[in-house]
């Protein structure tokens, strides 16, 4: 309720910030419309306006936390790979230190 209250003082400061000359644009684009259509289709308009920066922002939102997953993921992937590695790197040296050896 009140989130509507503020998101209707913000759509009224708006409205009555506008110039009269937005509104005979709007009038002489469509034929016989009075002050409340002229509300009305400014308040649909911010409206459809909010809706779609609040499911934009939702949609960068749920874009930074796949980043931050995929770079857990990443990171842990490049662990066991380096871990991999260190462990191969171990036997080579044991296998040519057995082979200095037995020559």
């Amino acid at each position: 309720m009140a989130n509507s209250k503020r998101l209707f003082g913000v759509v009224r400061r708006k409205l009555l910030s506008r110039s009269p000359s937005s509104i005979t644009t709007i009038c002489s684009s469509i034929p016989e419309t009075t002050k409340e259509h002229i509300a009305a289709i400014k308040i649909q308009a911010y409206l459809r306006g909010h809706l779609g920066r609040r499911a934009f922002r939702a949609l960068r939102s749920l874009v930074k936390l796949q980043a931050v997953a995929r770079g857990v993921l990443v990171r842990r992937q490049a662990r066991i790979a380096l871990h991999c590695m260190h462990a191969l790197a171990r036997l080579q040296v044991r296998v040519r230190a057995r082979q200095i050896l037995s020559h």
